[in-house]
C-alpha cells in the first residue's frame, strides 16, 4: 500500500502521536529543542520543561525503542528483539549519540547486539532527552547523527520530600506469554537520598499478522540497579552502579544469536554551585560488558564444522568537567571530555578446539575533547553558538588464526595487517550554531547550521578477514575493514517556525545534510580477502571506504486541542539519502511516516480514565540500495489503542490500571529498517524482512507508594 505525503497531511488533520510515546517538546536553553520520552521529571519547579508520565507500564519492545520510535525524525532499525538502533534523519548507529545516566557506553558486540538502548533499566525520575535538529557542542562528542540522553537528574532526587518513596509495576504481553516486573525504592533525608530498582523481562516467540511465528523474537534479561547522593551546603555528590544480564535471546537480522551480556556500568559525580546560576560539574564514568553469541544454540546450522562462538568483551572508562557562569544576558560554558575503551573478540568452534579466530585484539580507542560555548537570551531572539575540539587516537593489537597455516589467503590478510601501522590519530572540530528569532507572539523562526564530525569505529579500521561484521547494518555482506580511513565530517542546515495560534502548535523542520567522506561500503579489491569471501560465502566483501553522501528531508509535529478533554498530536517524517560517488541510495532508510493519537480524557465513576486512539502510517520505500542488494518495501497502516485508569491517586499512592492493544486489525507488514531474516527453518524464508508483530494485547498494573 502505498501512503502519499498528501495522504499523511489529510490524516494529521484528523489524527494524532503513538500510544506509547506520550511525548512533549520543551526548551533546554533558549534556542535548543529536546524532547522528553520517556519518564518525567520529578522536581516539579524545574522550569522549561514539560513532564511526561510514560514508564516501564507502555513499552511494548523490551528496549523502550517503541516509545523513542514516535519522535519526529526518528525510527528504530531493529535486528532483534533487545537490539534495536536509534536511527535519526537517515543516520543510525554509531552515528547516533547515546549516554546513560551520563555513561557512554562501549559495547562489546561490533553488531551492536549490545546496543546502547539496551542498557536502559528504568529508576525514579528517569527521562530520555532527544535533541531536535543542530546538536550543541555541549551535548558531547561525535554527535554527527543526533544525540539522546537517558537519565535520571540528581538535582530532581535531592529535591524530593523526606521519607520513602517507591513504585512497582507487572506487566503482561500476548503473543508470547511476555512478563515484565520492575520496581524502585528510594530514601530521602535532608542532606541525602539513596535508591534501588530492579527488572525482569523475558518473552517468547512473537507472531505476525498472518499468525505466522516470528523467527528468534524471543528474549529473558534482569537488572539492578543502586544510587546514592549527599550534598552539603554548595556540594553535590551522587553514585550509580547498575548491572543488566541478558541471557537467550534472538537476533533473526544478524548471523548469531545472543548467549549472554553481563553488562555493568557505573558513575560518580560531583558538582559545586558557586553562585544561582554558576557551577561546575565533573563525572568519572565506565562501563564493561562480557558477550558471547553464537550461530548454533537457538538456530540450526548446516554442519558441525561451521558452528562458530564469538566471546567478545569490552572496558571503558572517562570523565567529563564543565564550568557554567553568566554572561552578558546568558551563560557560557566551558566542558573536557576524556574517554578510553578496548574490545577483544575471539571466535571458536566448541567442535573442533584447534580452530580460532582472534578478530579484535586489544582494539584501543582515546577520545580527548574540549569545548566552549555560549548561550544568549534577548526578548527579541535567543541563540545558542559553541565549538569543540576532538581529538581520537586508535590501535589495535596483532591478528591471528588457525588457518594461516592452511589457506594462503588468510595467510597474506594475516600478515599484511600484522606488518601495517595499525596506530592514527584523527584530529576533528566541531562547530554548532542554532537562532530562535520571536517574529511575534504566536510564531518563532528557527534557524540552525552546524559543522560535525565522527572517527571510524574500530570495526570499520580492524576487521581483517571478510566477515558479517556491520555494526548493526545487517545487510548480509561480508566487510573487512580500511586502515586508510578518514574521519566523517557532515555539514548541516536547518530551518523551521514554530507557530501557536489558541491552544495549537505547528513545528515543521526542513534539513539538508552534506556528509563529506562518509564511510559505506564499496566492493572489494582485496584479493585475498575476495578469494576467503568466496570460499566462506560465496560473495565478495565490501570494503569500508570513504565516499561523500546527502542526506535531507523534513519532520513536522502539530498538537492541540480539541475539546476540554480531547486533544491530538500528529508526527510526521520524510528524509532521503544517496551516496554521491555513485548513483546509488544510502541503506536502510525509512520511509516517510505518520503517527498521530486522539487523546481523551474523562471519568469512570470518579476514577480519572485517559483513552488513547493512535494511527500509525508508512510509506512505501521504493528509494534503496542496489548495491547492497536492498528490497523495496510496501507502505502499511497500523492502528493501536490503549487505556489508563487511575484506581485512586493521593500524596502518599496511586494505583493504576494500563491496558493496550497494538496493531488492533492484525495487519500484516514488514517495518523497512527490520532485519532480513538469517534463521534457516523459520516461518520466515532466509532473505525475508522480518515481519512486525500481529495483534498483540498488554495489561498493566502499576502502584506508587
Amino acid at each position: 500500500m502505498n501512503y502519499s505525503l498528501l495522504a499523511f497531511a489529510v490524516t494529521a488533520a484528523c489524527t494524532s502521536a503513538h500510544v506509547d510515546a506520550n511525548t512533549s517538546e520543551f526548551i533546554d536553553s533558549a534556542s535548543t529543542e529536546v524532547i522528553t520520552v520517556i519518564g518525567s521529571s520529578l522536581n516539579n519547579n524545574v522550569k522549561e520543561i514539560e513532564r511526561e508520565g510514560v514508564t516501564a507500564a507502555t513499552n511494548i519492545n523490551a528496549d523502550f525503542g517503541d516509545q523513542l520510535a514516535q519522535l519526529p525524525g526518528v525510527s528504530i532499525s531493529r535486528n532483534g528483539p533487545v537490539t534495536g538502533l536509534i536511527q535519526y534523519r537517515g543516520l543510525f548507529g554509531d552515528r547516533v549519540g547515546v549516554s546513560i545516566d551520563g555513561v557512554d557506553i562501549a559495547g562489546a558486540g561490533p553488531n551492536s547486539m549490545d546496543s546502547p538502548l539496551s542498557h536502559i533499566l528504568p529508576e525514579p525520575g528517569l527521562t530520555a532527552t532527544l535533541y531536535r535538529g543542530i546538536v550543541p557542542v555541549s551535548a558531547g562528542v561525535q554527535t554527527l547523527g543526533g544525540k539522546l540522553r537517558i537519565s535520571a537528574n540528581a538535582a530532581s532526587l535531592f529535591a524530593l520530600d523526606n521519607g520513602i518513596t517507591g513504585s512497582v509495576n507487572t506487566s503482561l504481553i500476548n503473543p508470547g506469554s511476555g512478563q515484565q516486573y520492575q520496581g524502585n525504592v528510594l530514601y530521602k533525608t535532608d542532606q541525602a537520598f539513596i535508591s534501588g530498582a530492579f527488572m525482569h523481562q523475558q518473552r517468547d516467540e512473537r507472531e505476525s499478522g498472518d499468525n505466522a511465528v516470528i523467527p528468534n523474537s524471543h528474549y529473558q534479561r534482569n537488572g539492578g540497579k543502586f544510587r546514592l547522593g549527599y550534598e552539603w551546603g554548595k556540594h553535590q555528590f551522587d553514585a550509580s552502579y547498575q548491572q543488566l544480564n541478558t541471557n537467550e535471546s534472538g537476533t533473526p537480522a544478524l548471523a548469531m544469536d545472543i548467549g549472554f551480556i553481563d553488562a555493568a556500568w557505573y558513575r560518580v559525580g560531583y558538582r559545586y554551585n558557586a553562585g544561582e546560576a554558576e557551577y561546575f560539574a565533573i563525572n568519572w564514568f565506565g562501563n564493561s560488558n562480557q558477550h558471547a553469541m553464537d550461530n548454533f544454540s537457538q538456530r540450526m546450522v548446516m554442519s558441525e564444522s561451521m558452528a562458530r562462538e564469538n566471546n567478545a568483551d569490552a572496558i571503558a572508562q572517562g570523565l567529563d568537567a564543565k564550568y557554567v557562569t553568566p554572561l552578558n544576558s546568558g551563560e557560557l560554558e566551558l566542558g573536557a571530555y576524556l574517554h578510553h575503551s578496548r574490545n577483544n573478540s575471539v571466535i571458536t568452534n566448541p567442535n573442533n578446539g584447534m580452530f580460532f579466530v582472534d578478530n579484535f585484539t586489544n582494539a584501543e580507542r582515546d577520545t580527548a575533547s574540549v569545548y566552549a560555548q555560549w548561550t544568549i537570551n534577548k526578548d527579541a531572539y535567543s541563540s545558542t553558538l559553541g565549538t569543540r575540539y576532538t581529538r581520537v587516537s586508535m590501535d589495535a593489537g596483532e591478528a591471528g588464526s588457525n588457518m594461516v597455516m592452511m589457506n594462503p589467503a588468510i595467510a597474506t590478510l594475516v600478515n599484511s595487517f600484522n606488518a601495517a601501522e595499525r596506530g592514527k590519530n584523527y584530529s576533528m572540530l566541531d562547530i554548532a550554531a542554532t537562532t530562535r528569532y520571536r517574529a511575534s507572539d504566536s510564531l518563532d523562526t528557527v534557524l540552525g547550521i552546524s559543522q560535525k564530525n565522527r572517527a571510524p569505529t574500530y570495526f570499520e579500521r580492524y576487521t581483517w578477514l571478510p566477515l558479517g561484521i556491520s555494526g548493526g547494518m545487517a545487510d548480509g555482506f561480508n566487510y573487512i575493514g580500511n586502515l586508510e580511513l578518514e574521519n566523517e565530517t557532515a555539514r548541516k542546515i536547518e530551518v523551521g517556525i514554530d507557530y501557536n495560534y489558541e491552544s495549537w502548535t505547528i513545528s515543521p523542520r526542513f534539513f539538508y545534510q552534506d556528509i563529506e567522506d562518509y564511510i559505506t561500503g564499496s566492493p572489494s579489491t582485496n584479493m585475498a580477502a575476495n578469494m576467503v569471501s568466496n570460499m566462506m560465502a560465496g560473495t565478495e566483501p565490501f570494503q569500508w571506504t570513504n565516499t561523500d553522501a546527502v542526506i535531507k528531508g523534513a519532520d513536522m509535529t502539530i498538537q492541540g486541542q480539541l475539546t476540554d478533554s480531547l486533544s491530538v498530536r500528529a508526527v510526521a517524517t520524510v528524509q532521503h539519502g544517496n551516496r554521491d560517488d555513485i548513483d546509488d541510495a544510502l541503506f536502510r532508510i525509512s520511509p516517510e511516516h505518520l503517527t498521530t493519537t486522539v487523546q481523551w480524557n474523562t471519568l469512570v465513576f470518579d476514577a480519572p480514565l485517559q483513552m488513547q486512539l493512535t494511527s500509525e502510517l508508512a510509506g512505501a520505500q521504493n528509494h534503496t540500495s542496489a548495491l547492497q542488494n536492498e528490497a523495496s518495501t510496501a507502505g502499511y497502516g497500523l492502528f493501536h489503542i490503549s487505556g489508563l485508569l487511575t484506581l485512586f491517586d493521593n500524596a502518599q499512592s496511586n494505583l493504576q490500571v494500563t491496558a493496550t492493544i497494538h496493531n488492533l486489525l492484525d495487519k500484516q507488514y514488514a517495518p523497512h529498517t527490520a532485519g532480513i531474516n538469517r534463521v534457516m527453518n523459520a516461518g520466515v524464508e532466509v532473505g525475508e524482512r522480518v515481519p512486525g508483530a500481529g495483534r498483540e494485547w498488554h495489561l498493566s498494573l502499576s502502584y506508587r507508594f
